[in-house]
């Protein structure tokens, strides 16, 4: 019996990637040599309970050692993202318009986002990267891809095993134990157009003995990122037409708008005056890395062995851009948006050209307050964010063979990242107030008040291109520090064996334990973004932390020789929700030697995080559609009769009616509508239930086939309403009180909305469902190995559902979710050559399912298929270089200007399109 299952468990293994299959089939063929009283367990991705089989019930995928080297990968998100199950969370080109996330590289599965991803080392929880105000994600930038064994995905829920976050399904990156001498190994790259530099280099000591093994590694990586303006697609702010591309510049000049003058007073013209912002933009953010990792592993006694690992890396962005400020004077300065009138400039002032003041007068305007007045704030510079991430993480613990048969794993884990930045372009908004505020004394303009004279006022003239004086950029400007710390404790034990109860199949086995999990996360703005008084929003401190303590228990029951069922489940109680319960159920039936049937049932937990507890409240002025537009003093003019009703109730709207007849809001009122968005206290966890059904079939000893169906569905996801949203359920409730328990603020004089505020909650269902399968052929010939892997995913459903409303979105077939993804990778190796050919192919997708944005020609896109290619050639037994070619044909990623999409700095998706073009690399290892 035990051949039979050793040799299936061989058979079977290929299933889940040669890489992975290679290493652990060596590990259990030399247990079966040693007979059938010694057989070599391991602890597989998705079972606490070491086993001779590599499969499970939940189907797991691995990337191995060879193909991330093969790749040029510098950055594992990288290899992860053109996986057909994956797709990044955050990388360097939608991260580059942000200003606290900038240079994160994550991931999430299934596209259900980067919160729903748990991401393991060596089976155990990682740090997040990501500052505790963004949200919660682990940065892969501190996990260098040159010291990966492999990476194990496990395509299914698992909160049961291993907690929180499990929702979408699990990535664990083994690090390699396997070193032994001193290994060198280095990379460069670029791209066909010479730019995005990339440059690696890492020198790793290690050591292999009777009772253990010990190495450390250090490395140096580099990533000089791309311009927008280096790429025709994304160096012009355009928009689609059904005629074509136009060139759609930003209407914030340097020199200023006011009231359809320049600021010298000559007439605006969009062709000549518009501001064209991708010329600050990066398509790709810079990036430098620097790590130190070690570990060791020993045998403390002949029952007990300990280990202890540790990883510091540190991050950085220098110079990352976008465009300088955009002002809008009359709001941001003066409050006009706030009902303020006290604030603003005379059309006589001093500062005022003589040709504007002459417009302005003619079109009725005598104080700047009464128009519209905007300006590109170009002397500052463009808003730059210089920013580092440390990650430090130690990881301890000891495992203690009891008695052959049953085993205390423990350890305890400790990981922070620091994230401090200084943001560069900004305007300090309550001096610019004062420098604004003139007099003409003798000739000579000056601030008219003399308590900001004696701290350095000078006049501030926006009118006019280049017009600010150095001495008036110095009073103004504002630099702006932002510092986050997010803190991670694990302290974990199981006890695993088989109990002395005999199935049909063999032994009962069983693993128990208890787990405690802290997380703790600050984010502090800037001292005057915490007020209200720079230019960028006002953003309130985050500060928050939260423990949750697990207790866990598994089953693997071989109930017949050819049927196991595999049971788990978790119980935790959260220090900020409560209890949470979660459990396994996984079926295998062996039909044949070379068969497999399984499935599962899974439910899941996502918990909030330290963001959506208590994210400090930032200010947003997204357009709001205001619900109690329109209406009139007769009750007419909205469509819904609880809206108009619950509007008559609000005094301020009320008393506008009265007096004009019609609540009816200008575009200044309109789009000036402020507010918040911020965590809650209030937030519950999401649950999750999952079904998977699939095989395994070893056709041939060179065929195998994999195919699972998968079924998620999410309850109570924790997203944050519009704020449209707010208001709108606000005024179609039938107990609607005035303010709605502080949820908006009018304008108590003309009844205009001011503020209106959101939060996180527990909102949408999430259903995704669809086909995985995998095909392995490897034959060994006397020209060399051939081997071919197709991975594929069909995705059937991807639905959102408010479960308020009940409304649906179904986004199958939009850019990020196509119906088909595949990758076909075909490999070679004779002697001392190995090759790869790699595809990669992206189904035909619309820009939404929604409301179409844009015309049918960019609306609809095209399939693509990329092309890798890669060559290594062992120059000696220990040394070995690859060349490759990613994306061999330069295929151009297409247009989506201003789509749904888009990305703000790409006119493109860089989720799912390739946007660097055709790129090199040749990297070196060697061994001494």
């Amino acid at each position: 019996m035990l051949n039979n299952r050793v040799s299936k468990a061989v058979r079977l293994a290929i299933a889940f990637g040669a890489a992975s299959s290679a290493t652990f089939a060596g590990q259990v063929m030399a247990a079966g040599e040693e007979g059938a009283d010694k057989v070599e367990r391991i602890e597989v991705t998705g079972s606490r309970i070491k086993r001779t089989d590599l499969e499970t019930a939940v189907p797991v995928t691995s990337i191995g050692k060879a193909e991330i080297g093969d790749t040029g990968t510098l950055n594992i998100q990288d290899i992860l993202s053109r996986s057909p199950i994956a797709l990044a969370g955050s990388d360097q080109t939608s991260s580059a318009f942000t200003t606290t996330t900038v240079g994160l590289n994550t991931t999430e599965l299934r596209g259900l986002e980067e919160e729903r991803t748990l991401i393991l080392v060596n089976g155990r929880r990682f740090v997040s990267g990501m500052i505790p105000s963004a949200g919660y994600a682990v940065d892969l930038n501190a996990i260098p891809a040159r010291l990966i064994e492999r990476i194990d995905v496990l395509k299914s829920a698992s909160s049961a095993i291993y907690g929180s976050d499990a929702v979408a399904g699990v990535v664990n990156i083994i690090l390699r134990d396997d070193i032994e001498g001193v290994e060198v190994s280095g990379q460069t790259g670029l791209t066909d157009r010479g730019d995005r530099e990339k440059h690696s280099l890492n020198v790793t000591l290690g050591n292999t003995w009777d009772s253990g093994n010990a190495w450390i590694s250090m490395g140096y990586d580099t990533d000089k990122g791309i311009k927008s303006v280096d790429r025709s697609f994304s160096a012009r702010d355009i928009r689609a037409t059904d005629d074509g591309i136009e060139v759609s510049n930003s209407s914030y000049p340097p020199g200023a708008r006011i009231n359809g003058y320049n600021g010298d007073g000559t007439p605006y013209e969009t062709a000549t005056n518009s501001f064209n912002r991708s010329a600050y933009r990066q398509l790709a953010t810079p990036l430098e890395r620097k790590y130190i990792s070690g570990s060791l592993n020993i045998e403390v006694s002949d029952n007990v062995t300990a280990f202890a690992e540790f990883q510091w890396n540190n991050a950085a962005t220098d110079g990352s851009t976008i465009e300088p400020v955009p002002m809008n004077v009359t709001s941001d300065i003066w409050k006009t948006d706030v009902g303020s009138q006290t604030l603003g400039m005379s059309i006589d002032s001093p500062l005022v050209p003589d040709l504007l003041r002459t417009n302005l007068r003619k079109d009725g305007i005598e104080n700047l307050n009464e128009t519209l007045f905007v300006r590109r704030l170009a002397e500052f510079g463009p808003r730059d964010t210089s920013l580092e991430r440390d990650t430090t993480r130690v990881a301890t613990g000891f495992t203690w063979d009891l008695d052959g048969n049953w085993a205390l794993d423990t350890y305890a884990t400790y990981g922070q990242t620091t994230q401090t930045q200084q943001n560069g372009g900004q305007m300090n908004v309550e001096r610019a107030r004062f420098a604004l505020d003139v007099e003409e004394v003798d000739g000579v303009i000056r601030c008219k008040d003399e308590q900001a004279r004696l701290q350095g006022c000078v006049p501030l003239n926006l009118f006019g291109v280049n017009s600010v004086s150095p001495e008036a950029l110095a009073y103004v400007t504002s630099p702006a520090k932002v510092y986050g710390k997010v803190e991670q404790s694990v302290v974990s034990s199981v006890i695993s064996g088989e109990l002395p109860l005999e199935l049909e199949g063999g032994l009962l086995a069983m693993a128990a334990g208890v787990e405690y999990r802290y997380e703790k996360g600050v984010a502090q703005p800037g001292d005057l973004a915490q007020v209200g008084a720079a230019s960028t929003n006002k953003s309130a401190a985050t500060a928050g932390s939260f423990s949750a303590t697990d207790v866990f228990v598994e089953f693997s029951m071989p109930v017949l020789e050819n049927v196991r069922i595999d049971l788990a489940a978790r119980a935790s109680d959260h220090s900020v929700v409560g209890d949470t319960f979660t459990y396994n159920i996984g079926a295998e039936f062996r039909a044949t030697d070379t068969l497999m049937l399984r499935t599962s049932y899974a439910t899941a937990v996502r918990t909030p995080n330290v963001a959506d507890l208590y994210g400090g409240r930032g200010e947003t002025f997204a357009s709001v559609t205001a619900p109690c537009d329109g209406l009139k003093a007769d009750g007419t003019g909205l469509e819904n009769a609880t809206v108009a009703a619950n509007c008559m109730k609000d005094p301020a709207v009320a008393a506008r009616i009265q007096k004009e007849g019609i609540f009816e809001l200008s575009l200044f009122e309109i789009q000036g509508v402020g507010g918040t968005l911020g965590g809650s206290p209030d937030v519950k966890e999401e649950t999750a239930d999952t079904f998977s059904i699939g095989a395994v079939w070893q056709a041939t000893d060179e065929l195998s086939f994999t195919v699972d169906y998968f079924d998620v569905k999410i309850e109570d996801a924790i997203t944050q309403l519009s704020r449209t949203t707010v208001i709108t359920r606000c005024y179609e409730s039938t107990d609607f009180t005035v303010g709605c328990n502080g949820s908006y603020v009018r304008n108590p004089s003309t009844g205009a909305l001011t503020e209106v505020h959101t939060s996180s909650t527990n909102e949408n269902t999430i259903e995704v469902s669809g086909v995985d399968l995998e095909v392995d052929y490897r034959i060994d010939t006397d020209y060399g190995t051939f081997g071919s892997q197709l991975i594929y995913t069909y995705t059937e459903e991807w639905k959102t559902t408010s479960q308020n409303t009940g409304a649906s979105e179904e986004n199958v077939g939009e850019v990020e979710t196509p119906k088909h993804r595949f990758n076909l990778n075909l490999t070679y190796g004779y002697e001392d050559i190995n090759a790869r050919w790699r595809a990669r192919y992206w189904d035909s997708v619309v820009d939404t399912n929604q409301t179409q944005r844009l015309p049918d020609a960019y609306h609809n896109i095209d399939s693509v298929m990329y092309h890798d290619a890669s060559i290594g050639y062992s120059l000696f037994d220990d040394t070995k270089f690859t060349f490759g070619i990613n994306n061999v044909f330069d295929k151009k990623p297409p247009l989506l200007p201003r789509g749904v999409s888009a990305m703000t700095t790409a006119n493109t998706n860089s989720r799912a399109y390739d946007i660097a073009g055709r790129a090199y690399f040749l990297n070196f290892e060697t061994k001494f």
